[in-house]
Parts: C-alpha cells; sequence; structure tokens
C-alpha cells in the first residue's frame, strides 16, 4: 500500500527517469505513472484501469501492481491492483482511505479494516492471476457513495467483483490518477536494490464514463536508488523495476538439485548445498546485476575467499566483497576471484568450487527475464 502524502508530492516529475545505483539497506523500487483527464471533466462515475504483468518477478516475490485515484469534495481516495504474495496466494485488492463499511462480491472475496498508512476498507480475493494477461479494474459508483470494483481477465473472460466500499464522495474525481509498481518489503531493513527481482507491467491509461473520457499521461516518477525506469507508450505506460537483476526463485543445477542455504534463509555462514527443489525462501535467489546471488534475507552464496579447487561454498551476509560475485558464463557460475565452477555433487552434500567443464552439476539455470 502506498503512502498516498509522499506519493502525490512527486507528480510534477519527468517522463522518463532511471534512478541511480546503490546498495542501501532498506531500499526497493517503485515507479509511478500519473494522469490527466481533459479540462473541464470534474467528476467520473465509473474508471476503467488495465494492468498486465509482462514479467513475473517469481514466486516468492513481494510486488503490488495498482492505480490510484481521488474522489471529488473530499481528501480521501482509494486504490486497486495485484499482487505477488511472497509465497502465499497471489491477491486482488481494492482499498479506500477512511472508509468505514464494506462488503463482499463474488465467493471468495472478503473485507477487513487495514492500518498503518492511514485508514480504511480493503476488500481483497485470492486468485492466480497469469502473466501476460491483461485485468481490467472497473471502479464504478453504485449508490449512496457506494463504490464497487470488479475484475475482468481480458484474455480468458473471466471475471469476479472483489467487493463494494462506501466512501465520502459520490464521484470519482479527474485528477490525482496514477498507477504504480511497488515492491512491500521496503519495511524490511534487508531489502536493497540487489536482492529485489526484476518485474515489467503495462498500465492503459484510465478510461472514464464508459469510454466518455480517456486520460493521458501528465508526468512520471521513478523511486531512488534502485534502477527502473517508466516507458511511456501511446496507450499509456510499461514499468520495469529492479532492471539488471535475475527474477526470484530457484537455481538448479543439471542433475535436478537446487541451491540451498543450510537450515533456512536467515542465518549467515552456513552450507551452501545442493538439495531436491522447493519453493522454500532458502531456495529463492536473485542474482544481482552486481554479480551476487542474493536471498531476500541478504545473505549472499560466499566462496569464502578460497580460490583453490574443491573448496567450500557457504551462504554468508552480503559484504559486497569479490568472493560474494558470480559470473555466469553461459550455464556456469563462476567465482570471480579464481575463475572455479559452481559444482553440486549429491543431495545434501555442501557444494563447491571445481576446475570448470561440462558436467550437468556444473549446469545451473537461473531465472532470467
Amino acid at each position: 500500500m502506498t503512502n498516498f502524502s509522499q506519493v502525490m508530492c512527486c507528480a510534477a516529475a519527468s517522463a522518463l527517469l532511471i534512478a541511480p545505483f546503490a546498495t542501501i539497506g532498506g531500499s526497493t523500487p517503485g515507479t509511478y505513472t500519473y494522469y490527466q483527464f481533459p479540462s473541464g471533466i470534474r467528476g467520473l462515475s465509473v474508471v476503467d484501469f488495465s494492468i498486465t504483468v509482462e514479467v513475473d518477478p517469481g514466486y516468492r516475490s513481494n510486488v503490488y501492481w495498482s492505480n490510484q485515484f481521488d474522489f471529488v469534495g473530499t481528501s480521501s481516495g482509494g486504490y486497486a491492483g495485484m499482487q505477488s504474495n511472497g509465497g502465499g496466494p497471489r491477491m486482488f485488492l481494492f482499498s479506500i482511505w477512511n472508509a468505514s463499511e464494506a462488503k463482499s462480491g463474488s465467493p471468495g472475496s472478503y473485507c477487513l479494516t487495514f492500518g498503518g498508512e492511514g485508514e480504511g476498507k480493503s476488500c481483497r480475493m485470492a486468485h492466480e492471476w497469469t502473466p501476460g494477461h491483461t485485468y481490467k479494474f472497473r471502479l464504478a459508483h453504485e449508490g449512496d457513495r457506494w463504490f464497487g470494483v470488479t475484475v475482468t481477465d481480458m484474455m480468458s473472460g473471466l471475471s469476479f467483483k472483489l467487493g463494494s466500499i462506501r466512501s465520502e464522495s459520490m464521484q470519482i474525481s479527474s485528477q490525482g490518477m496514477m498507477n504504480w509498481t511497488e515492491y512491500f518489503e521496503w519495511s524490511s531493513p534487508s531489502s536493497n536494490c540487489y536482492n529485489q527481482p526484476y518485474a515489467r507491467a503495462e498500465f492503459l491509461k484510465p478510461v472514464g464514463n464508459d469510454g466518455a473520457a480517456v486520460a493521458s499521461v501528465s508526468g512520471s516518477h521513478v523511486n531512488a536508488p534502485c534502477p527502473a525506469n517508466v516507458g511511456i507508450i501511446q496507450v499509456g505506460s510499461i514499468q520495469a523495476t529492479a532492471i539488471g537483476n535475475s527474477l526470484r526463485g530457484a537455481v538448479k543445477a543439471g542433475n535436478g538439485l537446487c541451491l540451498d542455504a543450510k537450515g533456512g534463509s536467515g542465518t549467515s555462514n552456513v552450507a551452501a548445498l545442493g538439495y531436491s527443489c522447493h519453493s522454500g525462501g532458502n531456495q529463492s535467489w536473485v542474482h544481482g546485476v552486481d554479480g551476487t546471488l542474493r536471498l531476500q534475507s541478504n545473505l549472499c552464496l560466499d566462496a569464502h575467499g578460497r580460490t583453490t579447487p574443491g573448496a567450500p561454498v557457504v551462504v554468508y551476509t552480503c559484504q559486497n566483497g569479490r568472493n560474494q560475485k558470480w559470473i555466469q558464463a553461459g550455464a556456469q557460475l563462476r567465482s570471480e576471484p579464481s575463475g572455479l565452477c559452481l559444482t553440486s555433487s549429491t543431495a545434501g552434500a555442501q557444494l563447491t568450487i571445481q576446475n570448470c567443464s561440462s558436467q550437468p552439476t556444473q549446469s545451473w539455470q537461473v531465472l532470467r527475464p
């Protein structure tokens, strides 16, 4: 959920920005596109937003793609979008600040009160959205200040209603409309520009009152310092985030075993193993543009200063040293200081660096866009 007052301050930003790159704890990517409707249009009864997640950042990512709006005659607003939810069910959400009444929509939807960055009501539904499919979010006034959101998969035709929330207004404002991509691991001090997965989504221009009014792009913004950009296109914008990083997920060897941090994903100086593949956090890696292989907890695959064949590999707190840099050469992952290749053997055995060869134990699949 975005900070409403913080986002609004940035509406005058330029249409294409690329943020500088740095390793800063607690930093995550964020991109925003701002819209305006033709002059003379103040209030709308219906607005259609559309989102297509073109590149899925991975099952264990925590990314939110959303559309944000204001209401006429009040300082409150809301948003509606879709999330990849850190290994939990993928979600569609609709929320309004300063609301006190809500009711669910289609079977499986539910509503609750939210707090933290403002207070209000939120209606949501777990649904396994499909990358490459366009989802239309139809925000409509239903009478007596009640607004509902219906989601339609424009490829399959499937529709479902998230719910209805009572606002402080009768109309959607034509001002202050935007959409955004946010990584909600921003609240974790272990987050940084190198352990967040790449993602790309297309947002279409908002359409009001069943085509009577179409918005145009008025600007965009990119959160510093993580690399991202907003590309303005004829139909709206494309937001690309964590540019240069891989997706988040398993790194799998040719022998069928996955790169694994022994004992979990939160302890430094543990063995790096080849292990049966699963969807746990200790097997969910991002190959950063800096060459590191990182877990979300900011632990890195580390050759531990060793440069001789057969040396064991560990998982260690990220420190930006060369011993934590891995060069992908074809399917091989080579330790930067030695040029030796990351090598798996049997299930549960510690990984090593070895002279490079064509063996499947040195062939690694890293999830790439």
